[in-house]
């Protein structure tokens, strides 16, 4: 499991963390998995959650945050809202809301109910929102406040770091050299490699630490060994206590125990450093000087080749550098490593000047090479140039290698500072100045979108409901992560609720955000029915979201807000899974195939005509319309199937006035149904169309010559409206077929006109209307 930051912040800085007046900070222990976590005791309020007539008090609450982090189990992500509470009858229940490192939601919540069996999962769908809400309010405050504490301090701890390297470059480069200030800096500077490295997750600073300890072992031998001769203390006792003094200092390989090259360079070394016993002492001082002259040697024509093979052997050259540290400390002088030191500078100097120049090259692949200079990837300087040169892929390296807390991270963009970069995008983005392919980059890394505008509604709100958005173009390219995403509109329903909440908000600021929450839940039940699960569903949505965009992205994303198409939806929504949990799994499978071949008819006349030239009102118009039409159609095949069951019964029986009647509902009802499919917008003749209008070769001609034919596309827009709902598929069979004929003359007339008629109904419910 992956080291959790931010408990390890917390643990670093028990003492001094800030939090606010009310909050208390707690070391525990979970007994049942074994495992250390921070408890943040929030303060008590008086809050209820109300759910059908029952009521549910809030009586504490906290957060947990674990030492160990493990995405694929919700119980040990990140951190965790916990709340319990009591029922009117004095019953205990727990509330769990998981978030990860992105703050994220990352399952459904738990709600259990406490018995003398331990505690048990009980529905809380009528209470979700109210149980989001409250753990949202008590949470964002709080993590962010403890981010921002937690990238300061990992800032100064840099800031020491940087310091420490320049003193000792200083000292060592001072005559005479004075190895007891070398020492205590060198010490100082593993300490706060020690401090830094748990802190973040990048492995960048790991090989620097191992460096500056070996440094220091080496250090701490040359000093006692001029004490040593001076006493004249025999060798042997000298050599035992440069053993004792190295088995002190504390090893790193737990906090990089990922990075098996590292490991296995220094297991070499070690086992080099462990056979120079056996070999004379003057051999290994002159095997020393040779590779120390023998890297200088390489470095000189490294710093001299070409920017390819710089980039290339520039990191097994400091390797080597480590290697020899480690291999020779016991034999290394204050003139060793002062040369070595001055060997890994140079190499240090010449990969952080190499990095911006492979970067702003667009050379990422060599740079991706340069992991010791990866850390130089958190200066403020290189998101500022990608996000002012609107350099996507160059944010995209930043963001893979350089361990940026990407929601928390403050930028200069144009000499205006910014909160985040997602701040960043908003602001600076305009039709000079496209920030579209940055914002997608940023999505990709997990930023969100629902920090705060001025006003205090999430960010992405202002996307979602504006006209032609100029960022809608980063939602198109996440779909996964934003727009068909179940979480992401739980989270964006929530927060507007909280949003509701306040006081201040003016009617007409009300009025409007819940006309536009109604909007998003609508489109969140839809997204609850898709079954991801099926390749089928999954390559059908592809295909109705690449029309979307290619097509009508716009003026679709205002009819599905408007409020009579919502409820309309709502409706067919209802209605199709209806219909659906009575068709075979056959004429599912049928139903998509004829859906995928209507697409692409569609397609091809799509291409040849200006949707957006109908205009809002009269899509909007056409939509209801075609809505409405379906709404009926469906109903009327469901009520279609049903009759059919019913007949279905008289089989092996003598038709009586009943069966009559049901054999007549069936006739009106086929004919109906025929009657309602000729205005249906999903049983137009596209490709018709589309070879009537290739046959013209232009859209100006067809739109003096074809009048007749445009009429077909009066429905266009309600087809693109109601292609979601072809995922609501239930996965349930239909009813049997009849198979043999009652005795009776009459009732064999009548069952052999029922059979070609249900034939004829098999047919009509495999036609692409069925999908809906």
């Amino acid at each position: 499991m992956a080291k959790n930051t931010l408990f390890n912040f917390l643990s670093q800085n028990e003492s001094i963390v800030q939090l606010p007046q009310g909050h208390k900070l707690i070391l525990d222990f979970n007994k049942s998995s074994q495992h250390y976590y921070y408890r943040i005791e929030l303060p008590i309020e008086e809050f209820s959650i109300k759910d059908q007539g029952s009521m549910y008090a809030l009586d504490n609450h906290h957060l947990s945050v674990y030492e160990n982090e493990n995405r694929q189990n919700p119980k040990l992500s990140q951190y965790h809202y916990t709340a319990k509470f009591i029922s009117q009858s004095g019953e205990r229940y727990r509330l769990h809301v998981y978030f990860n490192a992105f703050d994220e939601l990352i399952q459904n919540i738990a709600f259990e109910r406490d018995t003398a069996d331990g505690y048990k999962l009980i529905d809380s769908t009528n209470m979700r929102n109210q149980l989001i809400i409250l753990a949202l309010r008590h949470t964002e405050p709080l993590i962010n406040n403890l981010r921002q504490q937690h990238q300061k301090k990992i800032k100064n701890l840099e800031t020491h770091y940087k310091d420490c390297d320049q003193r000792l470059l200083k000292h060592f480069d001072s005559e005479p050299q004075n190895t007891t200030e070398i020492l205590e800096i060198t010490e100082e500077a593993c300490g706060v490699l020690r401090e830094l490295l748990p802190l973040i997750r990048s492995s960048s600073y790991t090989e620097a630490l191992r460096f500056h300890e070996a440094t220091a072992r080496s250090l701490k031998k040359a000093r006692t060994s001029s004490v040593e001769l001076m006493t004249s203390t025999p060798s042997t006792n000298r050599d035992n206590h440069v053993e004792e003094i190295a088995e002190e200092v504390s090893n790193p390989q737990d906090e990089a125990s990922s990075h098996d090259q590292a490991a296995q360079k220094e297991a070499k070394a070690s086992h080099e450093k462990a056979t120079q016993s056996t070999k004379p002492k003057v051999f290994i001082i002159d095997k020393l000087a040779e590779e120390l002259k023998a890297l200088d040697t390489q470095f000189e024509e490294l710093s001299k080749a070409p920017t390819e093979v710089q980039a290339k052997k520039i990191e097994e050259l400091l390797a080597k550098t480590y290697e020899i540290n480690l291999t020779y400390e016991r034999h290394l002088q204050l003139k060793d490593l002062h040369q070595l030191q001055k060997i890994r500078r140079k190499l240090q100097k010449l990969e952080a000047d190499l990095l911006p120049s492979l970067l702003f090259g667009n050379q990422f692949e060599l740079a991706a090479l340069l992991t010791s200079s990866h850390h130089l990837l958190r200066a403020e300087k290189f998101l500022a140039v990608a996000l002012q040169t609107g350099n996507s892929k160059l944010l995209d390296f930043i963001l893979t290698y350089g361990d940026i807390d990407i929601n928390n991270q403050r930028v200069t963009v144009f000499k205006k500072s910014f909160a985040s970069a997602v701040y960043a995008c908003f602001q600076e983005d305009s039709a000079s100045h496209p920030m579209s392919e940055c914002l997608s980059v940023l999505i990709q890394h997990g930023a969100s979108l629902f920090a705060p505008d001025n006003k205090g509604l999430p960010l992405v709100y202002s996307i979602l409901t504006g006209d032609t958005h100029p960022l809608r173009k980063a939602l198109f390219m996440n779909r996964a992560r934003t727009i068909e995403s179940v979480e992401f509109f739980k989270k964006l329903n929530a927060l507007l609720r909280v949003y509701l909440t306040r006081e201040t908000l003016s009617i007409e600021d009300k009025s409007a955000i819940e006309s536009d929450l109604k909007s998003f839940e609508s489109q969140l039940e839809n997204l609850q029915t898709v079954d991801m699960e099926d390749p089928s569903s999954r390559f059908l949505m592809k295909r109705v979201n690449h029309l979307e965009e290619r097509f009508v992205g716009a003026i679709l994303s205002q009819l599905r807000q408007a409020p009579e198409i919502i409820d309309l939806n709502k409706k067919v929504q209802k209605a199709a899974a209806m219909l659906n949990s009575k068709l075979s799994k056959h004429q599912l499978r049928q139903a998509k195939i004829h859906v995928s071949n209507h697409i692409e008819s569609l397609e091809k006349v799509l291409a040849k005509i200006d949707v957006m030239s109908f205009g809002f009102d009269f899509l909007k118009t056409k939509a209801i319309e075609g809505l409405n039409n379906h709404l009926e159609l469906i109903q009327k095949k469901s009520e279609l199937l049903d009759i059919q069951s019913e007949i279905l019964r008289y089989r092996n029986r003598k038709a009586n006035k009943n069966y009559k009647d049901l054999m007549r509902q069936q006739n009106v009802l086929l004919q109906e149904i025929k009657e309602l499919e000729k205005e249906n917008p999903l049983m137009q003749d596209f490709e018709a169309l589309d070879n009537s209008l290739e046959a013209l070769g232009s859209l100006e001609q067809t739109f003096k010559n074809l009048n007749q034919d445009l009429q077909s596309l009066k429905g266009m827009s309600d087809l693109l409206n109601q292609f979601s709902i072809i995922f609501s598929f239930s996965k349930s069979t239909t009813a049997d077929s009849p198979t043999e004929a009652d005795e009776d003359k009459e009732n064999d007339e009548m069952l052999a006109k029922f059979e070609k008629e249900h034939e004829d109904l098999i047919e009509l419910m495999n036609k692409p209307s069925s999908s809906l």
